[in-house]
């Protein structure tokens, strides 16, 4: 067999395993506290700011005001906030009421992690948000706690 061939042969047999590696986020199916299912396409047709956090991480209590009133602001743009908890949802429930959150928070699952770094997220940190276009396509990748300027100014050109 010659090395062209030996190559594609283990190309296309290393295929299923890199597809297997991590979730993309098309393929994500989350969970909304209500525990029913909720898939990244809902958001299509909005520029979607999608924030993952968890509730025993300060930075992302502190910027989660400003997200609800980014939401209020941009909502009529047609842009969403979505949060994503890396919790359960008796962690997450009260805390979502406590903080009065306006926007849709979904709970992540065992996949969520390793989306996260998908993304380019390579230490895992948290708050990690992306921004996604209206067809649902990574924009931004924005790490650590945001503050509205460079979040408004990471949407603008999607708007």
């Amino acid at each position: 067999m010659n090395s062209k061939r030996l190559f594609a042969s283990l190309l296309l047999a290393a295929l299923p395993l890199a597809a297997q590696a991590a979730p993309t986020l098309e393929q994500s199916r989350f969970a909304d506290l209500d525990a029913k299912p909720v898939a990244m396409s809902a958001y299509k047709g909005k520029v979607t700011v999608l924030n993952f956090w968890a509730t025993w991480c300060g930075p992302c209590r502190e910027e989660m005001p400003m997200l609800n009133g980014l939401r209020k602001k941009l909502a009529p743009k047609g842009v969403e906030v979505v949060g994503v908890a890396l919790d359960n949802k008796e962690q997450v429930a009260p805390f979502v009421k406590q903080l009065k959150i306006g926007y849709p928070i979904l709970l992540g699952n065992d996949d969520t992690l390793d989306l996260m770094r998908s993304l380019g997220n390579k230490t895992g940190g948290l708050p990690y948000t992306l921004v996604l276009d209206r067809s649902g396509k990574v924009a931004a990748t924005l790490t650590g706690k945001l503050d509205e300027k460079k979040l408004e100014a990471a949407v603008k050109p999607y708007l």
